[in-house]
């Protein structure tokens, strides 16, 4: 099954002692790398056998799959294809929205604000209340 063409090439069934430079010497031949991601076990840390490169354009990412799909590297033939697109990630990106610090920390000081008022005006009630009885210990 073709994968709709992307800049991000999925290779899988690698070595596990291939580290980035190593994959960094394979796809550069076939143009600029943007981003290398090695799928890794949490657990353990060594990695799963696959790993995402993503291409400076879709013809690099296209030539990177045709050169190495179904060749033998480090003794085991790897399988290379166009990555899936996340789950309502689309081909062309999105500009990230940065977060406004300020306004945040404005946020953070309106809340903390509103609930030290709340802590004084109960303070207050518990003081101007004069049927607040308090229980004395027996002897």
């Amino acid at each position: 099954m073709k994968n709709k063409p992307s800049s991000t090439v999925y290779i899988s069934n690698l070595s596990y002692e291939r580290d980035r430079n190593g994959l960094k010497s394979l796809f550069s031949k076939f143009g600029t790398i943007k981003f290398i991601k090695i799928i890794v076990e949490p657990t353990t840390n060594q990695s799963r056998g696959m790993a995402f490169v993503e291409m400076a354009s879709i013809e690099e990412a296209q030539k990177a799959i045709d050169s190495l799909n179904q060749t033998v590297i480090d003794g085991r033939t790897v399988k290379a294809n166009f990555a899936i697109p996340q789950r309502g990630e689309s081909s062309s990106k999105k500009p990230v929205e940065k977060k406004d610090k300020k306004k945040d920390l404005q946020k953070d000081l309106s809340f903390k604000a509103t609930q030290l008022a709340k802590k004084a005006r109960n303070e207050a009630k518990r003081k101007a209340n004069p049927f607040d009885v308090k229980l004395k210990k027996k002897a």
